[in-house]
C-alpha cells in the first residue's frame, strides 16, 4: 500500500530514574532516590563502611521501607546498621539542581538525619502526626544524603518524602501523589522542557536492558518509597524494575504525549497482559501507545541482558547451527507480548495500538527476519539510525584530534545513516503490500552517537557535542531522515550528565534549567517538533571578509547580511555571536567595548534581510593576524543553513613584525660535525622582504674558531624572503688541536627599519673543546730531612679545558717505604 504521511514526527527519550541524573523529574525528589545502601556503624571509632561484605543486607518491606535495623557485635564491638541513600549525587555538573528549602516528612519512630548538601533548619511533628524536617540545601555535586540512624520495628521509619523548594510561586510540600491525584507528581520545569516531544519511550525509564521482572509481583508498586533502580540496584534492593506504570501513563497523559512502552524481556504473559490492561483503562483517549519487546536485540555490549538471554533460548531451542537463531527467536518472543497487547486492545476504539517490530539499522536482513517471525503481529519497523565517525575513520584519530574533525567526519556519516533509512523504507513499502495495511518506519533512537570509548580523542567528542555547530548537523540529519521516508524520530535521550566517560554524552539538556541558548541539538529538536524546521532559512552573508585593525583610538566597521530565503511571513529570530577561532583567535580587546560582540536579530513579516555591524578596535601592539568566526544559533521560527550558519573573519594586523632569536642546537663540538643554528621569527606582517640587523659577540674569535658570518660590516645583517616568517645564521665550529676552554658565540638583534626587537633579543651558542687536558706534576721542595720539620709537596697541574671536574691516576715508587719511612 501507498505510504501516505505528513512531516516526520518527533519523539523523545526520558532518562531513567536514577539519583546521579540532572533531571528534576519530581516534586518529591525521594522517588528519584538511590535503592538503600546498607552501613555499618562502629560506635567506639565512629566510622562507617558500606562494604556489603561488613554490613549486613537490610530489612526491607515490599514497598521498599526499612522496618528494621540490626545491632550486634564484632569482635566484642558494639556495632549498629544503617540504611542511608542518595539524591542528586554527581549530576556532572556542580549543583544543577535547585537550592532553597526543602521539607521532608515521614511516618514511624526513629531517627533520621540529612547531610552533605542539605543542613537541618528545624525539625518537629505535623498535626497529623507525621516528623517533618526542613532543610537549608545548597547544591554541590555532594547531593543529599538522608540515613535512617535507628528505627522502631513496631513503628518503623517509612512513607519518606523530600519535597523541593516552591517554583515559580508553585509550593510542593505535602503532595503526596496516587493516581486520580489533582496535581502532577512531576516538576513543572520537566514538563515544559519535554512538552515539545509528543511521543515519550519509556524504555530507559522501564530499565529495561537490565530489568529482573519476571511475574507482576515484581514490577515496581506506584506507592514504592522511590521509581529508581540503577542499572544493578544495591545488595539490599537488587530488583531492577524500573518505574511504574501508573507514573509512566500520569506523565503520557500530563504532556498529551503518545507512550512506548518495552516489555521485559523475561516477563510472563501475566506480567504483559496486567501492564497493558491498565494502559487501556488509564490512558487517555486519542492517544497512540506503542509497544517493543525488550530493546536492541542485536547489541551485545555491556549491559544488554535481552541480547544474552535470546542467546541462551536459541541454544535452548537447538537452533544455535542456523545463523538466523538469534532473530527468530526475537521474532518469535515478540510476537507473543505483541499478541497479548492485540487481544487487551481488541475492540478499544479511542486509542490506537502500534506493535513494533524493532530491527537493525545497519542490517536491513535482520530487521527482515525479525518481522518474518513475529507472525504478522506488528504496525511499524524501528531502528535506530544513530550518526558517528566510522571505525575506519577513529582508527587515525589520535589525542590532537580537533573538535572539527570530529564534526566534519558526523556530518560525512549523515549519508549512511540515510542510505540504511532509505533500506528499511523500502522493507516497510514491501511489508505494506504483503500484509495489506500500512507499516509505519520508526526511529526508536537516533542523534549524534559521539562515544570516545576511553580512546586519547575523546575529549574531542565530548566537546563536540556543546559545540554550537553540532546544531546544524542535527539539522541537515533530521531532514535527511524526514526525506528518507521516516515517520517518527525519537532522540536519545532527554538529559544526562555532562561527565567524561567511555559511552559518550547523549543528553539535550545537562541540567533542567540549562540556558536555551546553549542547548544546540535541543532547539533544532524543538523546532522540528514544532514545524518549524521545515520552514524559512537564514544564511550569513558574505561568508568571508577581512579587516585591517587601524591604531589605537581609531575603529573599523565590518558588516554582514543576515538573509532569510523561503517563506518571508511572519516573525523570525536568531542569535548571533563572534566566537574567536583559528591558531590565534580574537579576544574580547580586540572589538568595542572590550567585549565579543553577540546579539539577537528579529525579522519582521516580509523582511528578508538584516544588517549586523561588528566594529573592531585599533590597537597599536605588534602580533599576528586574528581571526574569528561569526555564528549564527537558536533560530525562532526558521531554521539555520546548512553550509552558511557562519562567517570566517580576520583582522589584519597593521603594525610592525616582531623579531625574535632562538638557537637549536644552543652547543656543538669544535670538530665541526654539527653546526649552531640560530633562527629570527618575524611575528606579524610577513608578505614583504625585511632585512634585519644582528651584532656577533663572545669568546670564539669569527675567522679562526669558526666560519659562515661575514668577516665585515658593523653590524651584521640577515635577510628575509617575502613571506617568510623566518630566517637563519649557520655558525659552523673550525677544528683544532688547542687545549682551550670552551667559547661561545653571541648573537644580538640590532634596531633596524620596519621591524620592532621581540623579548627573545639574544642567543647564545656554545663551542665545546674536544682536546684533553694535559696533566704535569712537579715537588717543591724537592728535599727535606728526615726529622719531619718540613714536607714534600707534589702538585698536580691540567692545561687546557677546566670546566669539568676530573680524577688523574698516579703510582708511588721510590727506595722509601711508605709507612715506615714516611706517611700522607
Amino acid at each position: 500500500m501507498a505510504r501516505v504521511r505528513g512531516r516526520m514526527a518527533i519523539g523523545m527519550n526520558p532518562e531513567a530514574i536514577v539519583d546521579w541524573s540532572p533531571a528534576w523529574t519530581f516534586i518529591d525528589v525521594f522517588r528519584a532516590s538511590r535503592p538503600w545502601i546498607s552501613q555499618l556503624f562502629n560506635t567506639q571509632t565512629f566510622s562507617v563502611t558500606y562494604d556489603p561484605a561488613q554490613a549486613p543486607l537490610l530489612d526491607l518491606d515490599g514497598r521498599g521501607n526499612v522496618r528494621s535495623l540490626q545491632s550486634f557485635r564484632v569482635n566484642g564491638v558494639p556495632m549498629r546498621q544503617y540504611a542511608s541513600t542518595l539524591i542528586f549525587r554527581d549530576t556532572g555538573t556542580a549543583g544543577a539542581y535547585p537550592g532553597g528549602i526543602y521539607r521532608a516528612e515521614w511516618d514511624g519512630a526513629g531517627e533520621v538525619r540529612f547531610s552533605f548538601d542539605a543542613q537541618l533548619l528545624s525539625s518537629g511533628v505535623t498535626a497529623s502526626g507525621r516528623r517533618f524536617a526542613l532543610l537549608q540545601v545548597t547544591p554541590s555535586s555532594n547531593g543529599i544524603l538522608v540515613t535512617i540512624e535507628s528505627t522502631e520495628p513496631s513503628n518503623p521509619v517509612r512513607d519518606i518524602n523530600l519535597w523541593m523548594p516552591d517554583y515559580q510561586g508553585q509550593s510542593f510540600s505535602g503532595k503526596r501523589w496516587q493516581p486520580g491525584a489533582s496535581f502532577s507528581p512531576f516538576h513543572p520545569l520537566y514538563l515544559e522542557r519535554l512538552a515539545p516531544f509528543k511521543t515519550l519511550r519509556f524504555m530507559a525509564m522501564q530499565e529495561t536492558n537490565s530489568s529482573d521482572i519476571v511475574t507482576w509481583n515484581d514490577r515496581r508498586p506506584v506507592d514504592a518509597v522511590r521509581q529508581s533502580s540503577g542499572a544493578e540496584g544495591t545488595p539490599s534492593q537488587p530488583l531492577v524494575n524500573g518505574m511504574s506504570v501508573e507514573y509512566m501513563v500520569q506523565l503520557a497523559n500530563d504532556l498529551d504525549a503518545d507512550p512506548w512502552f518495552n516489555m521485559p524481556h523475561q516477563a510472563d504473559d501475566n506480567f504483559v497482559r496486567n501492564f497493558a490492561t491498565y494502559v487501556r483503562q488509564n490512558l487517555e483517549p486519542g492517544r497512540r501507545v506503542y509497544v517493543e519487546w525488550a530493546n536492541e536485540l542485536w547489541n551485545f555490549g555491556y549491559g544488554f541482558e535481552a541480547s544474552q538471554w535470546v542467546a541462551d533460548q536459541v541454544r535452548a531451542q537447538g537452533l544455535s547451527s542456523n545463523p538466523d537463531g538469534q532473530w527468530i527467536v526475537t521474532g518469535q518472543q515478540a510476537a507473543r507480548d505483541m499478541r497479548i497487547w492485540s487481544e487487551v486492545f481488541s475492540g478499544v476504539t479511542d486509542k490506537q495500538l502500534v506493535r513494533v517490530a524493532a530491527g537493525w539499522a545497519a542490517v536491513d536482513y535482520v530487521s527482515d527476519v525479525i518481522a518474518a517471525n513475529m507472525d504478522s503481529a506488528f504496525d511499524a519497523i524501528a531502528i535506530a539510525p544513530y550518526i558517528t565517525p566510522t571505525d575506519a575513520q577513529r582508527a587515525s584519530y589520535s589525542a590532537a584530534t580537533t573538535v572539527d574533525r570530529v564534526l566534519a567526519d558526523t556530518r560525512i556519516n549523515i549519508e549512511e545513516s540515510l542510505r540504511w533509512t532509505r533500506n528499511h523504507r523500502a522493507l516497510a513499502d514491501a511489508w505494506s503490500a504483503r500484509l495489506g495495511r500500512p507499516i509505519e518506519l520508526l526511529a526508536y533512537e537516533g542523534g549524534p552517537h559521539l562515544d570516545g570509548r576511553n580512546q586519547p580523542y575523546q575529549p574531542a567528542f565530548l566537546a563536540a557535542v556543546k559545540d554550537p555547530r553540532i546544531g546544524s548537523i542535527y539539522a541537515d540529519y533530521l531532514r535527511g531522515l524526514d526525506a528518507a521516508g521516516l515517520d517518527l524520530y525519537l532522540d536519545f535521550q532527554f538529559t544526562s550528565q555532562q561527565a567524561d566517560n567511555a559511552f559518550g554524552d547523549f543528553g539535550k539538556l545537562h541540567r533542567m534549567d540549562q540556558p536555551l541558548e546553549t542547548v544546540y541539538s535541543y532547539n533544532v529538536l524543538r523546532a522540528a517538533a514544532d514545524g518549524s524546521l521545515w520552514g524559512p532559512e537564514l544564511q550569513l552573508e558574505p561568508r568571508t571578509l577581512a579587516s585591517l585593525e587601524g591604531a589605537a583610538g581609531t575603529s573599523t566597521v565590518l558588516n554582514l547580511t543576515i538573509r532569510r530565503s523561503g517563506e518571508l511571513t511572519g516573525v523570525v529570530s536568531v542569535n548571533w555571536a563572534v566566537i574567536g577561532s583559528g591558531s590565534n583567535p580574537a579576544n574580547a580587546a580586540d572589538f568595542a567595548g572590550g567585549v565579543l560582540p553577540s546579539g539577537r536579530e528579529s525579522f519582521q513579516s516580509g523582511e528578508s534581510s538584516r544588517t549586523i555591524a561588528i566594529t573592531i578596535a585599533g590597537d597599536n601592539s605588534v602580533e599576528l593576524d586574528e581571526s574569528f568566526r561569526v555564528q549564527l544559533s537558536n533560530p525562532v521560527g526558521a531554521t539555520l543553513s546548512s553550509s552558511a550558519a557562519e562567517a570566517s573573519a580576520t583582522i589584519i594586523n597593521d603594525d610592525l613584525p616582531v623579531i625574535t632569536l632562538a638557537i637549536v642546537p644552543a652547543s656543538v663540538s669544535e670538530d665541526g660535525s654539527a653546526n649552531l643554528i640560530y633562527t629570527f621569527t618575524r611575528t606579524g606582517p610577513t608578505t614583504n622582504a625585511l632585512t634585519v640587523n644582528y651584532s656577533v659577540a663572545g669568546t670564539a674569535t669569527l675567522g679562526t674558531d669558526y666560519t659562515g658570518i661575514a668577516t665585515t660590516g658593523t653590524p651584521k645583517s640577515l635577510p628575509f624572503a617575502a613571506g617568510s616568517a623566518t630566517a637563519t645564521v649557520t655558525v659552523d665550529p673550525r677544528s683544532d688541536t688547542s687545549i682551550e676552554t670552551d667559547e661561545t658565540v653571541v648573537l644580538t638583534l640590532v634596531s633596524g627599519a620596519g621591524y620592532a626587537i621581540g623579548t627573545r633579543a639574544t642567543a647564545t651558542g656554545t663551542i665545546t673543546n674536544d682536546d684533553l687536558p694535559v696533566i704535569n706534576v712537579a715537588v717543591s721542595p724537592a728535599s727535606v730531612n728526615e726529622d719531619g720539620s718540613a714536607n714534600l709537596i707534589y702538585t698536580f697541574t691540567r692545561s687546557g679545558p677546566t670546566t669539568n671536574a676530573l680524577t688523574v691516576n698516579y703510582n708511588v715508587g721510590g727506595t722509601a717505604i711508605l709507612g715506615t719511612d714516611y706517611t700522607g
